[in-house]
């Protein structure tokens, strides 16, 4: 799975928020479905998700792995 570019910079994206074991986020933690991004922009808490998350800024400029995270403003 790659992560869409709104994912990415997202806090709740498991690269950015120390669990680099898992492929998705805290909504979605065995993998971000295809439709984020694109139908829903993840603004609003989704039926099919885990929990309460919704999409918020990334608040560190570096990930787990030191890659640099990519906010999207």
């Amino acid at each position: 799975m790659w992560a869409k570019r709104i994912c990415r910079g997202c806090d709740h994206f498991c690269l950015n928020n120390n669990d680099a074991l898992r492929t998705g986020c805290r909504a979605f933690p065995d993998s971000i479905p295809n439709w984020i991004g694109e139908k829903h922009s993840h603004d609003k808490i989704l039926k099919d998700q885990v929990g309460d998350y919704v999409y918020t800024p990334a608040t560190r400029e570096f990930n787990v792995l030191g890659y640099k995270i990519e906010i999207n403003e």
